[in-house]
């Protein structure tokens, strides 16, 4: 999936409610997980917000991708 990093609200309304990282493509916006990494605030995913990248991942329902590879790409 490639596509430009962005940080946003998620659950707006709910106990759940954060500031979320999302990957923007052509298909949509995908909030983005690590596994093992906290849902609720993942400093490597931070790291990639405003930066384009081509994550590779398994999605967990239709917005959520947990990412398992990374890459920078401009």
């Amino acid at each position: 999936m490639v596509g430009q990093v962005v940080k946003k609200p998620f659950a707006v309304g709910s106990k759940s409610e954060r500031e979320g990282v999302f990957i923007a493509t052509s298909q949509g916006e995908f909030l983005l997980r690590r596994r093992g990494g906290n849902p609720f605030y993942d400093p490597e995913l931070v790291k990639l917000v405003g930066k384009r990248v081509v994550c590779e991942g398994q999605m967990l329902n239709e917005f959520t991708l947990c990412v398992s590879d990374t890459k920078v790409v401009s």
